[in-house]
């Protein structure tokens, strides 16, 4: 429920405002609509991700996307959101697919192919992922 919340929230912070311009803009087309916001929603989910590991929704709703295999970078975080491209049909069916197959019923397909998962995240005030580390290099030096 909670992953489902964030993405409510992200929609909501990515096409509002894009609906928004697209009305100042005069561009009423809703193919233009679709392409953009699916770019949108990608490049929001994938840059959040890679960078610090959650997207807003996720920090409202206390979720942080965790690799499995070696450091969340850019690839991993790109490969999760490739489904919200096309965000108003491929998430749902992403989810389906992570429940019929084989693992962890909490990921979905794109987690389990990019090596990540969501976990209740455990830092409860957003920081830069340097900032982070420069924090944990001060307290192992103590």
């Amino acid at each position: 429920m909670r992953r489902t919340a964030a993405f409510f929230v992200d929609a909501v912070l990515v096409l509002f405002p894009l609906w928004i311009a697209l009305e100042v803009l005069r561009i009423g087309s809703i193919h233009v609509f679709g392409v953009a916001s699916g770019l949108l929603f990608f490049l929001y989910s994938s840059i959040s991700e890679a960078l610090w590991g959650r997207t807003p929704g996720k920090e409202m709703m206390g979720l942080k996307v965790y690799s499995l295999m070696g450091k969340m970078d850019l690839h991993k975080a790109m490969v999760r959101s490739a489904a919200k491209f096309f965000w108003y049909v491929l998430p749902p069916l992403d989810a389906v697919l992570g429940l019929a197959s084989s693992g962890d019923p909490r990921q979905r397909l794109s987690d389990r192919i990019s090596n990540t998962t969501i976990v209740k995240a455990t830092i409860s005030a957003p920081l830069p992922r340097k900032s982070q580390d420069r924090w944990i290099r001060v307290v192992r030096k103590s």
